[in-house]
């Protein structure tokens, strides 16, 4: 099976390293990695073009046109898309790929956990959602754009990410999985935290509890009136 990441990034100097080198030391490495830059204005492309297997490409903004430009362009049998801020185990693409292929799945997520100093009610919300997500998963699919794996085939031959919409991750899930086997994988990737840090955690966390709300009903336009920004962080 080949396998090929892609990562949209806009102004992630900070983080991107850190996720391209958990990349290189994978027990089961991708194939290829796509870096998508949206017209960072600090040194995100510089980053990516120290590791010499990764392919930069030029984008732009809403992440949702990363996404699908990354996406379109890469080759794989599976397809994984990562927020450039998440962190990896060694074994992480090994053991997500193992239950891939073992449950033949054709859209799956992971467990996302926060990584770093997190605070025990930002962990504590995290395990809201992740649980919420499973025990949903065979009635509405969804997932966070922190981790997605999407057969190679079926994205290519879909519309991509809604660029219309500011979560076009959720809607990505929920859509191709339609007539699909999707799933929750037992297996974790670990986020950033910053978004908690810079709104507060209890306003985050009712932001996105009234967005499940939202995506539950399928009214996934609602949701872009939620302040959430692309590549606009204070810390």
């Amino acid at each position: 099976m080949k396998a090929s990441v892609v990562i949209p990034a806009l102004n992630e100097e900070r983080y991107l390293g850190g996720l391209l080198s958990d990349l290189t030391v994978q027990t089961r490495p991708p194939n290829e990695v796509i870096v998508v830059d949206a017209g960072s204005t600090d040194g995100t492309a510089e980053v990516a073009r120290r590791f010499p297997s990764v392919e930069l490409l030029a984008g732009s903004p809403p992440v949702a046109s990363g996404r699908n430009l990354g996406g379109m362009a890469a080759t794989g049998d599976v397809i994984v898309f990562f927020d450039a801020d998440v962190r990896l185990r060694r074994d992480f693409l090994e053991r997500f790929f193992a239950q891939i292929e073992r449950r033949r799945l054709d859209v799956a997520c992971p467990a996302y956990v926060p990584h770093g100093k997190a605070t025990p009610a930002v962990r504590a919300f995290h395990a809201f959602f992740n649980a919420l997500f499973k025990a949903v998963q065979g009635i509405a699919p969804s997932g966070a754009g922190h981790c997605i794996a999407v057969r190679g085939d079926l994205f290519r031959g879909s519309r991509g990410f809604d660029p219309g919409l500011k979560f076009d991750d959720i809607e990505l899930v929920r859509r191709p999985s339609k007539g699909r086997r999707f799933g929750i994988v037992d297996e974790r990737v670990y986020v950033s935290d910053r978004r908690y840090r810079e709104d507060g955690a209890l306003n985050t966390f009712m932001r996105h509890l009234l967005m499940s709300v939202f995506f539950a009903l399928g009214k996934f336009e609602w949701a872009n009136r939620v302040k959430y920004e692309f590549g606009k962080h204070t810390s």
